[in-house]
């Protein structure tokens, strides 16, 4: 699916350790971006009511498509593609500022991918 030209994945957060998601029910729309490597980032109140504040933290930096360097702060975490009913764990991280979910590649090698912009449509696949 793409919205306003930008292709996006429909979604479930969780945090198996303390048994919360986000949203508490449905699915929440997640940006594809290949240009992030990391495996997801999430704005700073969605980090929290995940609970994944209460677990060990590390720090990382991110460098920003205008080369700029900020400070991410993370913890592992569950992503669920609704449309699949798979899910793939790995490091959730949060910044100051951002304000949409963002899958990265971390993530999104673990699935086959046809973007076509063209018609806007998008086809997403497990690999196994």
């Amino acid at each position: 699916m793409f919205v306003e030209g930008v292709p996006v994945v429909e979604v479930v957060l969780s945090n198996p350790l303390l048994s919360t998601r986000f949203p508490e029910s449905g699915s929440v729309l997640a940006v594809i971006d290949t240009g992030y490597s990391g495996f997801a980032a999430v704005p700073e109140d969605v980090f929290r009511k995940l609970k994944l504040n209460e677990l060990t933290q590390q720090r990382r930096s991110l460098i920003l498509p205008t080369g700029k360097l900020i400070e991410s702060t993370g913890s592992y975490g569950r992503v669920t593609v609704s449309e699949l009913k798979v899910f793939r764990d790995g490091f959730v991280e949060t910044a100051s500022g951002l304000d949409e979910i963002v899958l990265g590649t971390e993530l999104l090698q673990e699935f086959r991918l046809v973007l076509d912009y063209c018609t806007e449509n998008l086809e997403i696949h497990p690999c196994r």
